[in-house]
């Protein structure tokens, strides 16, 4: 999601960003297999009891729901708004369309935080369903010049897959240097750097809060889903502008 908004920004060619994609899911198909494996046979970190109401009815909320022709028509309409106002507004400050999907980012994050938690919750199962559904849609329709892109695949190869293992090498380094520093200084177990939460932390990082919370329940980590929901979407929520900054800063 951070990747297409930024190239869309930054007006990169369609068959650069689909290499870039092809490379992505190369490392994808490596990096999750090992995560899934270092985290089978892991149990939860907290068992919730019967008095946590609060807690048991989010994930509930969360990982369950009821999708009706309302919720569907409503969450189609909210999009439609967001984007037809974010268009306005570029038009209106003559800005370029390409900044179009960061602004319906700024745009959906401020109705996630003014809007009551009442309205969107009973959205939330609808709204995962479509957005992973487009999100989908939109995997299959990148692949499409797959055939035209060859011969830049060629030639871009090696410096994206290069690029990704740097990536890949210092994301793991820094989740390892951090569990090794906090459990060598700390007097007693500190549960914040158990192996658990690290790999949800670092699924969320690499493929969103699908990929945690699909790590999440396929091992019954029942207290991380929620979690692992907040840390993906937070994700999603800064990283277009990080990425749009660092361009300006090292351009």
């Amino acid at each position: 999601v951070n990747y297409i908004a930024v190239c869309n920004s930054l007006q990169a060619s369609p068959n650069a960003v689909a290499a870039g994609l092809c490379v992505d899911n190369i490392f994808a198909l490596i990096y999750f297999p090992i995560v899934s494996a270092l985290a089978s046979g892991k149990p939860d970190l907290a068992t919730i009891s019967d008095d946590d109401d609060d807690l048991q009815e989010e994930t509930k909320d969360v990982t369950k729901g009821e999708i009706t022709i309302q919720s569907l028509s409503t969450i189609l309409s909210m999009s439609t708004a967001i984007t037809f106002i974010s268009h306005t507004l570029l038009n209106l400050f003559k800005r370029s369309t390409s900044h179009a999907l960061p602004l319906s980012t700024l745009l959906s994050i401020l109705v996630l935080l003014l809007a009551p938690s009442k309205m969107l919750k009973p959205l939330q199962p609808t709204a995962e369903v479509v957005g992973t559904t487009l999100l989908y849609l939109f995997f299959a329709t990148a692949g499409a010049p797959g055939f035209s892109i060859a011969s830049s695949m060629k030639e871009c190869f090696l410096p994206l897959s290069f690029f990704l293992i740097v990536l890949y090498a210092l994301h793991g380094a820094t989740l390892y240097f951090i569990r090794f520093l906090i459990t060598r200084f700390s007097k007693k177990k500190n549960e914040s750097v158990a192996l658990q939460r690290l790999l949800t932390a670092s699924s969320a990082a690499i493929g969103g809060p699908a990929t945690a919370v699909a790590l999440a329940k396929s091992n019954g980590w029942n207290s991380l889903i929620v979690p692992s929901l907040l840390v993906g979407n937070l994700g999603y929520a800064v990283a277009t502008f990080l990425g749009i900054g660092f361009h300006a800063f090292f351009r």
